[in-house]
């Protein structure tokens, strides 16, 4: 072979069985290793860089406001972007993210599930597209072998920014400096089933509770 092959493959295309390829194994003619595969949601997708967006008066004062947020995190406190739709709130998101990134902080964006479309990720991805691998997705489209890996990279640090539905409130991000909830007076963001909560009142109750991460919501005009 020139080139390593799951084993799995190697028995569909030819003629060998396990015990064959055990054989080959131990007479050093094979070798079988153990290998991590990463099922992610976006592997086969080309996300293409953007630079940030020119950002008019209102804009700048917010991500101002924002950003002197982020450094004096002993002072924790929810911030409300108030806008209609299209009206440049997520430019104001992302490059409050880059703030918190620089500052060697991590970011939560949670999205009504309705909105989290293929567009919203590209868009994320897209801006953060030197350190892709830093953004996990997480949603309940994702299959459980994905969320696993999803949740697993999260956990273990390689992930700085999740994007996700209502239960990304809870994702296991460490030294989290800011958490977005847009759209935050959708009603999907309520969970009515056992457990009960409210992904924006979470977001509140976390950031507090951890006197250094920033809650971000837009509301509508």
């Amino acid at each position: 072979l020139e080139r390593p092959m799951r084993a799995a493959q190697l028995l569909r295309q030819t003629s060998l069985d396990n015990q064959t390829l055990r054989a080959l194994v131990k007479r050093g003619l094979a070798e079988l290793r153990e290998e991590a595969v990463v099922r992610d949601p976006h592997a086969d997708e080309q996300f293409i860089a953007t630079s940030n967006l020119l950002l008019n008066e209102e804009q700048t004062r917010a991500l101002k406001e924002i950003t002197q947020a982020l450094d004096s995190p002993e002072n924790a406190r929810p911030i409300l972007i108030h806008g209609v739709t299209g009206s440049g709130k997520t430019e104001i998101y992302l490059q409050a993210i880059r703030s918190a990134l620089d500052r060697g902080r991590t970011a939560i964006v949670l999205v009504p599930e309705i909105s989290l479309t293929p567009q919203t990720v590209e868009r994320f991805k897209g801006r953060f597209a030197e350190t892709q691998d830093t953004v996990a997705v997480l949603h309940s489209h994702l299959s459980e072998g994905e969320r696993h890996d999803e949740w697993h990279k999260i956990h273990s640090g390689r992930a700085r920014i999740v994007i996700g539905a209502r239960s990304a409130v809870f994702a296991p991000l460490k030294n989290v400096g800011l958490i977005v909830v847009d759209e935050e007076h959708e009603t999907t963001y309520k969970q009515e089933e056992a457990p009960r909560y409210h992904a924006r009142d979470v977001a509140v109750v976390r950031a507090l509770s951890q006197r250094c991460n920033r809650k971000v919501s837009s509301g509508y005009a």
